[in-house]
Parts: C-alpha cells; structure tokens; sequence
C-alpha cells in the first residue's frame, strides 16, 4: 500500500472508530442513563474547572454547534447533570454548570471508567500509544489551520 493509499485508510478509519466507540460507549453508559456525547460534553464543562463555560465555548472545543450543544445541555439539565444559566454581564450568553449530581455521578464511576479504558488499549504498547498520541496532536493542530484558512 503506497502511502496516499495509507492516507485514506488513516482518515476513514477515524470516522469508524468514532462511530464504533459510540456505539460501544452508548452500550456502557447505557446502565447509568447517560449517552457518550452526554459524556463529552461533561468532560469539556469540566475543562473550565470552577469557571462555568458558555455554551459557545464548550461548542468551539467540542468542534460542534451551538445547537447540538444545547440540545445535549438541555436533556443533561433535564437529568440534573447541569444547570444552563444566563451569564450575569451578558444575557445573550448561557453558561454551562455541573451539578452536584453530576460530580457524585462521575466519583462513583471513576474507578469502573478507568478500567474501560484500560481494557481498550491493552492491546497496544507504550511505544504504539506514544505514537498514535503525537500523531492526533499533529492532525489537531493541522486540522486548526485548515479551518482556520475556509474563515
């Protein structure tokens, strides 16, 4: 396989192991009422540590819109994961709160969380997990500056 070959095969297989890790993460939240993307969108909230994000920006970090964001936000506030409040300075903005629930919910996991993960990558050594690792930072920072140039 020449290497553009290997180029297509690298960006296909992204969008299916995104959408195999869905359905498997969808499988295992399943128990706990709670959907993968419902999952991510905590992780980002929780990115801003004791400072509430706007929705726009945990939109921007996620890489979605505005719209699927508050779509998630609103079945998270639903469950009492998180709260969707006016920002205090500027009524146009929503910002995004976790809830106590919320942090309880991901304690208890924590320990259950870490072995899916672990079993995920078991299969792959340190050297394997080093390079995929610096390869996604690469095309991160690519994909960056391939947006930024269609603005």
């Amino acid at each position: 396989m020449d290497i553009l070959e290997k180029q297509k095969y690298i960006f296909g297989s992204i969008f299916l192991i995104a959408n195999k890790l869905q359905v498997i993460g969808d499988q295992y939240m399943a128990v706990d009422g709670m959907t993968t993307k419902q999952w991510f969108l905590t992780a980002m909230i929780s990115q801003f540590g004791e400072n509430p994000p706007t929705l726009s920006e945990v939109a921007e970090l996620m890489g979605s819109s505005r719209q699927n964001v508050k779509q998630l936000a609103l079945k998270l506030e639903e469950k009492d994961f998180l709260k969707i409040e006016q920002d205090k300075q500027d009524a146009r903005a929503l910002r995004l709160k976790l809830t106590e629930r919320s942090r309880e919910f991901w304690d208890k996991r924590e320990d259950k969380d870490n072995q899916f993960i672990k079993d995920l990558f078991e299969d792959l050594s340190h050297e394997e997990i080093d390079i995929i690792s610096k390869g996604f930072e690469k095309l991160f920072e690519k994909i960056e500056k391939m947006g930024k140039s269609f603005d």
